[in-house]
């Protein structure tokens, strides 16, 4: 599923869960997959599952970790995908509908200000979750979206002082 989900966007064929490794290998794109069992046992479920991505220029820089890669996490919470890191970030972002990932300065006033601009152009939250390494330095705001917001919206968001960058997302 994430051999689709990274091939998918960039290919001119169409991929699926039978075709995604052959399709990367032939882009040239080498997939590694590593398995670390944490308490002995095979047969314990995944708590989480880590993504790393080399060699890449991502829609949203804050995903890119100290090591060059870009890097995000996720897990599974009653049947529903969830992330659950961004780079640095910790999130809890529902994998469903649509998602803005803000990058800003955190301070007061910042989920109301984004909260007041897609509710003036009649966009409807459906969550939020901020993430942050240091009270008052650099988080990463998660918000779940009903409608696609407009890109007079988006432009509105990208201009609010305290965001460094910003990226919507389609799921």
């Amino acid at each position: 599923m994430i051999t689709k989900g990274v091939i998918e966007p960039i290919s001119d064929v169409f991929v699926n869960l039978v075709n995604a490794d052959f399709t990367a290998k032939q882009r040239g794109i080498r997939v590694s997959e590593e398995k670390i069992v944490m308490d002995g046992s095979p047969e314990t479920p995944l708590e989480y599952i880590q993504v790393q991505i080399a060699n890449v220029e991502s829609k949203f820089p804050s995903a890119i970790c100290d090591s060059g890669l870009v890097t995000v996490e996720g897990r599974v919470k009653d049947g529903i995908p969830h992330l659950t890191k961004v780079g640095a970030f910790e999130v809890d972002v529902s994998m469903e509908g649509s998602l803005i990932l803000c990058r800003q300065v955190d301070q007061p006033g910042m989920i109301g200000s984004v909260g007041s601009v897609l509710g003036e152009e009649n966009v409807n939250v459906s969550f939020m979750s901020v993430g942050r390494i240091a009270p008052r330095k650099t988080a990463v705001m998660a918000i779940g979206v009903d409608e696609e917001p407009s890109k007079a919206t988006l432009t509105k968001i990208g201009e609010i002082p305290a965001i460094e960058e910003f990226v919507f997302l389609k799921l």
